[in-house]
């Protein structure tokens, strides 16, 4: 699924997508650089305060555009060039583009998820340091070694 992070609410997806972004007037362009249902964030260096209304146009991949309408959350300018400058917009609302787009997006990555086998581990205490052992189930036939004294592990299977 999508990354994150301790503070997100909901799976995020990097997506970058041409953003133009105003208010009160004033009118921006911007890029996102990752996405969720409820939320995205802008990089730009022309970023609007906290809790400031935007009204937002996202171009989508198929070249339709999104109208949305969200609330700056954060805002981050830095001198330096390296870090994300930008802001963090939480959506207030949105459009049928935007949710079908988010649908089919969290689809694919859904049914990549589901394809993709996670390898399986065996945990083996070394019974010289009693240290425990994180091994492939693929490699227990290659008789594997305690990684802090170097012991061969024994292998207790059921």
């Amino acid at each position: 699924m999508g990354r994150t992070r301790g503070y997100q609410r909901h799976p995020r997806f990097t997506k970058r997508l041409e953003a133009r972004f105003s208010s009160g007037g004033i009118s921006y362009k911007g890029i996102s650089s990752n996405i969720s249902e409820n939320g995205l964030f802008i990089r730009t260096n022309r970023g609007f305060a906290p809790d400031t209304i935007v009204d937002i146009e996202l171009v989508m991949p198929d070249n339709k555009t999104s109208f949305l309408r969200g609330i700056v959350r954060r805002s981050i300018k830095t001198p330096m060039s390296t870090l994300k400058n930008g802001m963090g917009v939480e959506l207030l609302e949105k459009d049928a583009v935007f949710t079908d787009f988010m649908k089919s997006f969290t689809e694919e990555t859904q049914t990549d998820t589901e394809e993709t086998n996670l390898p399986e581990f065996h945990i083996i205490s070394c019974s010289n340091c009693g240290v425990k052992n994180k091994v492939l189930t693929e490699k227990l036939s290659l008789g594997p070694k305690c990684g802090k004294c170097g012991t061969p592990l024994i292998i207790n299977l059921p």
